[in-house]
């Protein structure tokens, strides 16, 4: 089998930019960045965040609760809807076979 030249590329550059990677900073071989660059980035990331409004007050315990009781309620309508059709099968199964 031979391999036909593609027209699509002759192999030369045309010196177009498809993405700048002029700000991208290679890693170091051991997966960390060095401390000063590490600082510098922490600090500027925590410079641009504003914490959410939900992080000056805790939750109070009703509203833990609240949180804990809803996600109880839902975990039980999906295992009731499993249950559900589960039961449904076997009827019909039983039906039909027997």
């Amino acid at each position: 089998m031979s391999r036909r030249k593609s027209d699509f590329w002759d192999g030369e550059d045309d010196g177009r930019t498809i993405a700048d990677m002029s700000g991208v900073t290679r890693p170091s071989m051991f997966g960390h960045m060095p401390s000063t660059l590490r600082h510098e980035r922490e600090a500027e990331e925590a410079s641009k965040k504003e914490p959410p409004p939900w992080e000056d007050q805790p939750p109070t315990l009703r509203e833990q609760l609240g949180y804990a009781l809803g996600a109880m309620g839902a975990a039980l309508c999906v295992g009731l809807i499993y249950i559900v059709v589960l039961g449904l099968i076997i009827l019909l199964m039983v039906v039909c076979w027997t």
